[in-house]
């Protein structure tokens, strides 16, 4: 399970929470998130048993995600998609990590409103559907440096894009610290991944380019706005090398992006 699922999930158990004034015991296959931290009506003796997207076990409240079901394909299994509507949390971080977001920030010189933005996917399994390309993400960089301070976290690990030319570039391999980084931004751009569920909990409008895989029907959140390619495999949800996303992905320009990110975030930073 990614680790926007497990926001996804923490959205759901916060509403549980809320409703029924009990705390919450989560059951996921993929074991304990390092979103769970500080959320005091969350852990293993929790009153409700509620399950995380990854898991078939039987649970006090189970929740329906986006997930409908799988189906074989002559290229491959993709997701059957529900419409799903995930609900917004707020990731709890530590006065620590957000001095540290903070200090680094001034020490990079970012001392007013900043934009983020994020090239970065797993290179592994069917995430490469999510890849808009590097190059895209560089001229859209250059575009938006014209207006805005655009700041780019590099995760290091399992992602391996290079620095990006007319951004500050801030290295950060503790996702948690990432995090604080992201809930100081004025505004994002990226694919769906972490960040648009991290945005959405901090009220951070984001431009997410979601090319053939999702839409907004699936992983939308008020807050957003989310650019699709406008076909009817939209959203096809490939679990292999997909061509329907490579194809999408294609289509989406960086004018289109660069058009709905000045809309959305030009009197934001006025």
């Amino acid at each position: 399970m990614g680790m926007g699922d497990d926001i996804m999930f923490l959205g759901e158990a916060e509403r549980i929470y809320n409703q029924t004034g009990k705390t919450i015991r989560p059951i996921a296959d993929s074991g304990k998130s390092v979103f769970y931290k500080n959320v005091p009506w969350l852990y293993e003796g929790g009153e409700i048993s509620v399950n995380a997207r990854d898991t078939n076990i039987k649970t006090d409240i189970h929740i329906k995600y986006y997930e409908k079901g799988r189906e074989k394909t002559s290229l491959g299994e993709r997701m059957i998609f529900r419409a799903y509507e995930p609900k917004p949390f707020r990731v709890r971080l530590t006065h620590h990590e957000m001095d540290w977001a903070r200090t680094t920030l001034s020490n990079h010189n970012v001392k007013d409103q900043f934009l983020l933005i994020n090239p970065d996917y797993k290179d592994s399994f069917y995430s490469s559907n999510k890849n808009w390309g590097f190059e895209k993400y560089q001229e859209l960089t250059t575009m938006l440096s014209k207006d805005y301070h655009v700041v780019r976290i590099l995760p290091g690990g399992i992602y391996n894009e290079p620095p990006l030319q007319d951004a500050t570039n801030i290295k950060s391999e503790d996702v948690r610290k990432s995090v604080a980084i992201m809930s100081l931004a004025s505004g994002a751009v990226g694919y769906d991944g972490l960040m648009n569920h991290v945005t959405a909990g901090f009220k951070i409008p984001m431009v997410v380019i979601c090319g053939g895989l999702v839409d907004e029907s699936i992983v939308g959140y008020e807050t957003s706005e989310y650019i699709k390619y406008d076909h009817p495999q939209t959203p096809c949800g490939a679990r292999y090398d997909c061509p329907h996303c490579l194809e999408a992905n294609e289509k989406i320009t960086v004018d289109m992006v660069y058009k709905k990110c000045h809309k959305l975030f030009y009197y934001k930073f006025l």
